[in-house]
């Protein structure tokens, strides 16, 4: 039977590899962990929590880990850090903290009272977990929800304006018309949707307008400009003024007959200021519309409103011109 000493000694080594087991595993550990003592002084940080604040491990006594907090969110993280160290409890809190580089990152810290085996309180053991990167997607989300939800409202507010507005006798002049509208701001939401709703090139937003006309468009529609970038609401706007004007051009204007053309023009006028043209050349005079439609309201009003634009609207003898100048959007 072995004696106690001899057990003691046996025991020795094996208790100094589990600490040594725990040491390594703790400063090896991607996650930053950290120890306090009872008045919140550090006493250990491993090596990813000291990589962080850029801290010494000979110098551990002379940081203080509280001189990198963002200054607005000192009180923040007072509260429930004093709590817990009053009561001897745990909390979990976020706060700013300043990184090495001077960068400021957000982290959770999630920690545990640690006592004695008497009983007595020596301060506690956490975790710091950077969310800094969780909170910016988290915090994308709910504006692109936000967005989403604006956007929504908006569309169906068009919408509706075009299912009043599209007045024919035959229900089937309605359906083609109102269904015709809808694909134009289709069109232009699809742009929208492939450049994650940041804006469209004019170019590519008059090309995607254009499509529907098949052949004429290539021959009869003569469409330059330079590279010009507008915002979405911008993009929506022109695109329903751009469909309207083709569609008043095929019914009445250049495009209804064989040797009719349209000139559509863009370019920069000034810092942040741009204007664009249609220009028809028809083989018949236009005659001015007799009443205020809904197309007129879309080419003029709507253009006025939501692209914060002058516009114009003349009928020369040579054919019907639409200009528009706005500061808005490009």
């Amino acid at each position: 039977m072995a004696s106690p000493a001899a057990s003691d000694d046996r025991a020795e080594p094996a208790g100094n590899a589990r600490l040594e087991f725990v040491r390594a595993m703790a400063e090896t550990s991607p996650a930053m962990l950290w120890m306090g003592d009872e008045v919140g002084k550090c006493v250990f940080l491993n090596r990813a929590l000291r990589s962080f604040w850029g801290v010494d491990p000979e110098n551990l006594a002379e940081f203080d880990w509280s001189s990198t907090v963002h200054p607005d969110d000192v009180e923040k993280l007072s509260g429930p850090f004093g709590q817990a160290m009053a009561d001897h409890t745990s909390f979990t809190v976020e706060a700013r903290y300043k990184r090495a580089d001077g960068a400021y990152r957000t982290m959770r810290t999630l920690a545990n009272p640690r006592f004695d085996e008497n009983g007595a309180f020596l301060g506690m053991t956490g975790v710091n977990i950077d969310v800094t990167d969780e909170l910016a997607a988290e915090e994308h989300t709910r504006l692109l929800m936000a967005e989403l939800n604006h956007r929504t409202k908006n569309i169906l507010a068009v919408v509706q304006a075009i299912a009043r507005s599209t007045i024919f006798r035959d229900p089937r002049d309605f359906l083609r018309s109102f269904g015709e509208r809808l694909q134009s701001l289709s069109a232009c939401n699809d742009l929208l949707l492939r450049t994650d709703w940041s804006g469209v090139l004019l170019d590519e937003l008059v090309a995607a307008q254009m499509s529907h006309l098949s052949g004429i468009a290539e021959d009869r529609i003569l469409a330059s400009g330079p590279t010009i970038r507008i915002g979405s609401r911008e993009a929506q706007t022109l695109s329903m003024a751009l469909h309207e004007l083709c569609t008043n051009s095929l019914k009445y204007g250049a495009l209804s007959d064989d040797r009719g053309k349209v000139r559509l023009s863009w370019e920069r006028t000034g810092e942040g200021a741009w204007r664009m043209e249609w220009r028809e050349e028809a083989s018949t005079p236009p005659a001015p519309p007799e009443r205020k439609g809904f197309g007129q309201t879309v080419i003029v009003d709507m253009v006025r409103s939501g692209l914060e634009a002058e516009v114009t609207i003349d009928f020369p003898p040579e054919g019907f011109v639409w200009r528009m100048t706005s500061r808005v959007g490009a």
